[in-house]
């Protein structure tokens, strides 16, 4: 008897999306090691910048898609390492809300000088295949999104430059100005 060990169109693009998102994580990990950040912390700092000022933890968790206690564990060791505070609202049953610190926006924004990476990898594409890309992944994402139902929406991954929430965030430098 034969077993068909044929793997259908979709898994093999699944497959090929998680191969290409784990090179290029490793790339990105390996250029930001002279900063000292995760590429979550990175994000993590990014989202707060971006968000406008304090952040809730529930709002970190959906924001970066992860699950409140390993977002709130991230954010203590953040904040060990003085890149962010938290801190208690005013009664006792208020959420804890985390801003970005200096030394936050510091490491960021070296984070951002160096991250050349990513942009690098992409320059293999034309900006309109970029363009088409980012179209298919959004419906991809979507679509497993609605699958999962866990959540109504799930915002697109930003970058310097890109627009989230109204407010134009190009530079780490520009938005803390107004943010701390």
């Amino acid at each position: 008897m034969e077993t068909d060990l044929s793997i259908s169109e979709g898994n093999q693009l699944f497959g090929l999306i998680g191969t290409t998102l784990n090179a290029m994580l490793k790339a990105r990990k390996k250029e930001l090691e002279p900063t000292g950040l995760s590429i979550t912390q990175t994000w993590a700092l990014w989202s707060l910048v971006i968000m406008g000022g304090p952040t809730t933890v529930a709002e970190m968790s959906q924001v970066m898609d992860r699950d409140h206690q390993s977002m709130s564990q991230l954010l203590k060791r953040m904040e060990k390492d003085g890149l962010v505070e938290r801190r208690k609202g005013p009664h006792k049953a208020s959420p804890i809300a985390v801003a970005i610190k200096d030394k936050g926006f510091q490491s960021l924004q070296r984070a951002l000088e160096i991250g050349r990476i990513i942009d690098g990898i992409a320059s293999c594409l034309s900006e309109g295949e970029r363009n088409d890309l980012r179209g298919y992944l959004e419906r991809l994402r979507d679509k497993a999104v609605a699958e999962t139902a866990l959540y109504s929406h799930l915002p697109t991954p930003f970058g310097v430059g890109s627009s989230v929430g109204g407010s134009k965030a190009g530079h780490v430098a520009d938005a803390a100005e107004g943010k701390r």
